[in-house]
């Protein structure tokens, strides 16, 4: 039963009882009729205020499932509805390749937002922004774990992005975040040029671990991984050439997966040693 039908049962029942109760009082103090009239209408006003309520509540509800941006703040509506403009006006010019690709691509929305509802994989294009989603919500104590191939300093050094990215990762490890990041070398080579990152790292209060591939007893599963068990979230970089593109599970198995994955390459993997202070 919704709760309209429930309050107006409850009204008319209450209607009901209330002018029985107005008569028997009336005989009993021997109101006049003007008198009972006025208790009548004042309950009749009252009914008709509450309806009026209900009806309210209604358009509220009506209006929401209309225009579902309104529950959003001012600044998201605004954001949602230029979007939605620029959809609609893109949608019917259509006129190049690149139009229809981004048409495409934001069409896929739909299919990610229910994934993600219904606690489904989902394909994610930006790791950099999902991994500073997950930091920007762990909490002191909690832990963040990475598996990254991220070798090439440019990926923490250049672009907006990737240092936003590498100074989260040093604001979040100061507040007491538990970061352990363990780099997946190839080489000697790759050593070399991820080293000044790695001592950066790590005297950001970085727990850092590298490992040869060579080294590992079994072939990575993927190609870069990070994990937070407290949120029960987790990235995946299938290929190496392909690291803006991700996958984002909740899927508690494969996190646990994960999980196991990156205890068994550290159980593999060299500390990082800073280098001291001069």
């Amino acid at each position: 039963m919704s709760r309209v039908i429930f309050l107006r049962l409850f009204i008319g029942l209450f209607g009901l009882v209330f002018i029985v109760l107005t008569f028997w009082l009336s005989v009993y103090f021997h109101l006049g009729t003007s008198t009972k009239i006025v208790i009548v209408l004042a309950f009749a006003l009252a009914t008709i205020f509450a309806e009026l309520v209900i009806a309210i509540d209604n358009l509220e509800k009506r209006l929401k499932a209309a225009f579902p941006s309104l529950e959003l703040s001012l600044k998201e509506q605004i954001v949602v509805n230029e979007t939605i403009m620029l959809y609609n006006k893109l949608k019917k010019k259509k006129t190049d390749i690149s139009t229809q690709i981004a048409i495409a691509d934001f069409e896929k929305i739909h299919h990610l937002l229910k994934q993600a509802e219904k606690g489904g994989d989902f394909t994610f294009h930006d790791i950099y922004a999902a991994k500073m989603i997950i930091l920007e919500e762990l909490k002191p104590g909690q832990s963040f774990k990475v598996a990254s191939n991220l070798i090439e300093p440019f990926y923490w050094k250049s672009g907006k992005y990737a240092t936003e990215h590498t100074k989260l990762n040093y604001r979040q490890a100061k507040k007491g975040v538990h970061i352990e990041r363990i780099f997946i070398l190839k080489n000697e080579d790759d050593f070399s040029k991820i080293k000044d990152i790695m001592d950066e790292q790590a005297q950001n209060n970085i727990d850092v671990f590298y490992v040869f591939k060579n080294d590992l007893n079994k072939l990575l599963p993927y190609a870069s991984f990070a994990l937070s068990e407290e949120l029960s979230v987790g990235v995946i970089s299938h290929r190496e050439d392909l690291l803006g593109k991700v996958t984002i599970t909740s899927n508690n198995e494969i996190i646990a997966e994960l999980d196991w994955q990156f205890d068994n390459i550290k159980k593999q993997s060299n500390k990082f040693s800073m280098a001291k202070k001069p």
